[in-house]
């Protein structure tokens, strides 16, 4: 399987008379784009767009999913495959992408009992600055990036709501993206795992993710991951968008579909195959197992088809808090006693210094090789911003009734559970722990 990536550097986003990509300036207009998708229009009564640039003084709250505009132009299936038709493998041909801009998806989702998965399953807010201390959580500060404000209909259910954002932001994005037909690429990339060196050590990525119900779920090719035995995908079919991000309850957590589409380690892996490994492909599997029995029948299935890959060397990876670690640490555990290394990268405790208390969520003797992202249980101070896009107030702190402070003045949180990828266990952000 090889797929070839043609990268479309986006200098510049306008709005303008008609959409239109020209020497890296992409000029949007809103009436054509929302034309494109009002078909869509169930659970959604309307929807703007706002443009916001890498070094604004200037935050995005309620914020959801960030999406990767890619457009299919050879090769098996579509982009984001199984969503605007047939679940045709992707992974082959080639595939355009508009380079340093994304989609994003802000909404104020209903935090009332009909439209939760559970009691901790509701969608909190999620923040993210484009400036200031915790602008280095996310990739997307560096990007130009469309907000799509959603104007929610009354009186409809979460998974409604759910799946309208969710198909509206891939169509936009698609939308974007097709307007490179015609345009040479600034660069291109070839991405196949074909070719093997039998001195190198053979590697595994095992990615888990998200999978508790509507607001805290992942898709694979068009379909919910409930259910999922874990299974093997070669790395092309995630860079050609065969996982969507479905999860908006833990920010902090959160691997939005860029990040499953440009997956920092995924791409590491990339990049070091036929120099000192053989990047063997992927094993994709769901979190938050039920019981210990169902996690450990999976921790099972995964080393079952790393052995059958010839796999020495395993890096484990997780969306999500507590339950999704104690999965992750079973493979971690099931791998080393049958003979293959594993890693894995992680947030931790440790209060606000990061040394108190128990460190990670949970931890077995095998797993010895752990990457630290950073704790989740420092104090941040956001300072007052210009400009805010996604709306005038904050909606924090569900549990006690709920905290509705103005969305531009300073904040203070004692935790990154509200901040945009604070948590994020996929590679993507800077935060790292240091011992000295």
């Amino acid at each position: 399987m090889k797929l070839t990536r043609q990268y479309f550097d986006i200098k510049d986003v306008v709005f303008g008379k008609r959409c239109s990509l020209s020497e890296g300036v992409l000029t949007i207009n809103k009436e054509e784009l929302k034309s494109q998708v009002s078909d869509l229009f169930k659970a959604i009564e309307d929807i703007d767009f706002e443009i916001v640039k890498p070094g604004e003084n200037a935050r995005i709250i309620h914020l959801l999913d960030t999406i990767q505009p890619m457009f299919k132009i050879a090769g098996n299936g579509m982009q984001y495959s199984g969503f605007f038709g047939t679940p045709f493998t992707v992974g082959d041909g080639t595939t355009n992408l508009l380079k340093g801009f994304t989609v994003m998806e802000s909404a104020a989702l209903p935090w009332d009992e009909s439209s939760a998965s559970s009691g901790l399953l509701y969608p909190r807010d999620a923040i993210m600055d484009m400036t200031g201390p915790i602008a280095g959580f996310t990739p997307f500060s560096q990007t130009i990036n469309l907000v799509i404000l959603y104007k929610l209909a009354e009186g409809k259910s979460s998974i409604e709501y759910d799946e309208n954002i969710r198909m509206i932001g891939v169509k936009v994005s698609t939308y974007l993206a097709q307007l490179t037909k015609d345009v040479e690429p600034d660069d291109k990339e070839l991405f196949s795992i074909d070719d093997i060196n039998p001195e190198l050590p053979n590697v595994v990525l095992v990615w888990q993710c998200q999978n508790q119900g509507p607001y805290s779920n992942t898709y694979l090719y068009g379909e919910s991951i409930d259910n999922l035995v874990p299974t093997l995908l070669n790395p092309n079919e995630m860079l050609d968008g065969c996982v969507v991000s479905g999860n908006y309850v833990w920010p902090a957590f959160k691997v939005p579909t860029y990040l499953h589409v440009n997956h920092p380690i995924l791409l590491e892996l990339y990049k070091n195959h036929g120099k000192t490994i053989n990047f063997r492909g992927v094993i994709f599997c769901r979190s938050h197992q039920p019981t210990n029995w169902h996690k450990q029948r999976c921790a099972s299935f995964n080393v079952k088809l790393a052995q059958y890959l010839g796999a020495n060397g395993l890096v484990m990876a997780w969306e999500g808090g507590g339950n999704a670690c104690v999965d992750g640490m079973l493979t971690i555990q099931t791998a080393e006693k049958n003979g293959i290394k594993a890693s894995t990268i992680t947030f931790e405790f440790g209060g606000e210094d990061g040394t108190e208390g128990i460190l990670l969520v949970d931890d077995v003797p095998e797993a010895d090789a752990i990457i630290s992202g950073g704790s989740i249980e420092k104090h941040y101070l956001l300072p007052d911003v210009d400009r805010v896009v996604g709306g005038d107030s904050l909606r924090l702190n569900k549990e006690s009734g709920g905290f509705f402070p103005p969305s531009d003045k300073a904040i203070e949180f004692d935790t990154t559970t509200q901040l945009y990828l604070g948590g994020n266990q996929a590679g993507a952000g800077k935060n790292f722990a240091e011992s000295y």
